[in-house]
Protein backbone atom coordinates (compact mmCIF):
# COMPACT_ATOMS: atom_id res chain seq x y z
CA UNK A 1 0.00 0.00 0.00
CA UNK A 2 1.53 3.20 -0.87
CA UNK A 3 1.05 6.03 1.90
CA UNK A 4 0.66 9.61 1.53
CA UNK A 5 3.13 11.99 3.48
CA UNK A 6 0.38 14.79 4.42
CA UNK A 7 3.22 16.55 7.02
CA UNK A 8 5.42 17.48 3.61
CA UNK A 9 2.36 17.78 1.58
CA UNK A 10 2.17 21.07 0.08
CA UNK A 11 -2.24 20.91 0.58
CA UNK A 12 -1.54 20.57 4.20
CA UNK A 13 0.92 23.71 4.37
CA UNK A 14 -1.59 25.52 2.43
CA UNK A 15 -4.38 24.40 4.86
CA UNK A 16 -2.42 24.56 7.68
CA UNK A 17 -1.58 28.50 6.24
CA UNK A 18 -5.06 29.54 5.66
CA UNK A 19 -6.28 28.16 9.07
CA UNK A 20 -4.05 30.21 10.62
CA UNK A 21 -4.56 32.96 8.90
CA UNK A 22 -8.06 33.07 9.32
CA UNK A 23 -7.60 32.39 13.31
CA UNK A 24 -5.25 35.56 13.78
CA UNK A 25 -7.82 37.20 11.89
CA UNK A 26 -10.89 35.86 13.96
CA UNK A 27 -9.18 36.65 17.23
CA UNK A 28 -8.02 39.89 16.16
CA UNK A 29 -11.19 41.38 14.86
CA UNK A 30 -13.03 39.86 17.98
CA UNK A 31 -10.95 41.32 20.51
CA UNK A 32 -10.73 44.95 19.06
CA UNK A 33 -14.24 44.81 17.82
CA UNK A 34 -16.57 42.07 19.32
CA UNK A 35 -17.56 40.83 15.97
CA UNK A 36 -17.58 36.72 15.41
CA UNK A 37 -15.91 35.39 12.43
CA UNK A 38 -19.21 34.80 10.75
CA UNK A 39 -20.47 38.47 11.33
CA UNK A 40 -17.25 40.33 9.83
CA UNK A 41 -17.25 38.06 7.35
CA UNK A 42 -20.52 38.61 6.68
CA UNK A 43 -20.25 42.40 7.03
CA UNK A 44 -17.20 42.48 3.98
CA UNK A 45 -19.29 40.09 1.83
CA UNK A 46 -21.99 42.45 1.76
CA UNK A 47 -19.82 45.27 1.55
CA UNK A 48 -19.00 44.02 -2.12
CA UNK A 49 -22.69 42.24 -2.71
CA UNK A 50 -25.00 44.32 -0.49
CA UNK A 51 -28.88 43.40 -1.33
CA UNK A 52 -28.08 39.31 -1.79
CA UNK A 53 -29.75 36.24 -0.95
CA UNK A 54 -29.17 34.61 2.07
CA UNK A 55 -28.15 31.82 0.09
CA UNK A 56 -26.03 34.04 -2.47
CA UNK A 57 -24.06 35.54 0.69
CA UNK A 58 -23.58 31.89 2.34
CA UNK A 59 -21.72 30.76 -1.14
CA UNK A 60 -19.61 33.95 -1.07
CA UNK A 61 -18.51 33.12 2.56
CA UNK A 62 -18.18 29.39 1.80
CA UNK A 63 -20.76 28.16 4.42
CA UNK A 64 -23.85 26.49 4.97
CA UNK A 65 -26.81 28.29 4.15
CA UNK A 66 -28.51 26.75 7.17
CA UNK A 67 -25.44 27.59 9.55
CA UNK A 68 -25.86 31.59 8.27
CA UNK A 69 -29.56 31.78 9.85
CA UNK A 70 -28.72 32.20 13.35
CA UNK A 71 -25.78 34.67 12.33
CA UNK A 72 -28.17 37.19 10.33
CA UNK A 73 -31.05 36.77 13.34
CA UNK A 74 -28.46 37.67 15.83
CA UNK A 75 -26.80 40.23 13.66
CA UNK A 76 -30.52 41.81 12.20
CA UNK A 77 -31.03 42.02 16.46
CA UNK A 78 -27.90 43.88 16.92
CA UNK A 79 -28.64 46.03 13.64
CA UNK A 80 -26.03 45.18 11.65
CA UNK A 81 -28.32 44.03 9.28
CA UNK A 82 -31.87 43.94 7.76
CA UNK A 83 -34.02 41.37 5.74
CA UNK A 84 -35.72 43.04 2.97
CA UNK A 85 -38.47 41.45 0.89
CA UNK A 86 -36.86 40.16 -2.42
CA UNK A 87 -38.99 41.66 -5.27
CA UNK A 88 -38.78 39.42 -7.20
CA UNK A 89 -39.25 36.48 -5.26
CA UNK A 90 -41.63 36.74 -2.35
CA UNK A 91 -39.98 33.59 -0.69
CA UNK A 92 -36.97 35.32 -0.30
CA UNK A 93 -35.26 37.87 1.91
CA UNK A 94 -32.34 40.18 0.75
CA UNK A 95 -29.82 40.93 3.18
CA UNK A 96 -28.26 44.26 3.90
CA UNK A 97 -25.86 46.46 5.69
CA UNK A 98 -27.14 49.01 8.03
CA UNK A 99 -25.10 52.38 9.06
CA UNK A 100 -23.96 50.20 12.15
CA UNK A 101 -21.88 48.12 10.02
CA UNK A 102 -20.79 49.96 7.23
CA UNK A 103 -19.02 51.88 10.04
CA UNK A 104 -17.05 48.75 10.76
CA UNK A 105 -15.82 47.91 7.76
CA UNK A 106 -13.16 50.41 7.59
CA UNK A 107 -11.63 49.10 11.43
CA UNK A 108 -12.09 45.41 9.79
CA UNK A 109 -10.20 46.36 6.85
CA UNK A 110 -7.54 48.31 9.00
CA UNK A 111 -7.06 45.25 11.22
CA UNK A 112 -6.35 42.97 8.29
CA UNK A 113 -3.92 45.23 6.60
CA UNK A 114 -2.12 45.43 9.74
CA UNK A 115 -2.35 41.64 10.02
CA UNK A 116 -1.37 41.23 6.19
CA UNK A 117 1.79 43.31 6.98
CA UNK A 118 2.64 40.96 10.18
CA UNK A 119 1.64 37.77 7.92
CA UNK A 120 4.38 39.01 5.41
CA UNK A 121 6.78 40.27 7.73
CA UNK A 122 10.66 38.90 6.08
CA UNK A 123 8.55 37.79 2.76
CA UNK A 124 9.85 39.98 -0.16
CA UNK A 125 7.09 41.15 -2.47
CA UNK A 126 9.22 38.94 -5.01
CA UNK A 127 8.28 35.89 -3.17
CA UNK A 128 4.74 36.77 -2.51
CA UNK A 129 4.46 37.26 -5.41
CA UNK A 130 5.72 33.89 -6.71
CA UNK A 131 3.55 32.01 -4.27
CA UNK A 132 0.28 33.93 -5.48
CA UNK A 133 1.44 32.95 -8.81
CA UNK A 134 1.55 29.39 -7.66
CA UNK A 135 -1.51 29.38 -5.90
CA UNK A 136 -3.64 30.47 -8.59
CA UNK A 137 -2.29 27.86 -10.72
CA UNK A 138 -3.40 25.16 -7.91
CA UNK A 139 -6.90 26.58 -7.64
CA UNK A 140 -7.24 26.78 -11.70
CA UNK A 141 -6.40 23.03 -11.66
CA UNK A 142 -8.66 22.35 -9.10
CA UNK A 143 -11.58 24.09 -10.73
CA UNK A 144 -10.77 22.76 -13.57
CA UNK A 145 -11.39 18.97 -12.10
CA UNK A 146 -14.33 20.70 -10.54
CA UNK A 147 -15.80 21.41 -13.81
CA UNK A 148 -15.34 18.33 -15.65
CA UNK A 149 -17.93 16.52 -13.41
Amino acid sequence: MRKIDLENSIGTTIFLASKSLERAAEHRIKSKLGLTASQWKVIMALKFFNGISQKELAGKIYVDGSTLVPVIDKMENGGLVERKPDPNDRRNNLIFLTKKSESAIDSIIEILLQLRKEFYKDISQKEQNKVQTILRKITDNADNILNKK
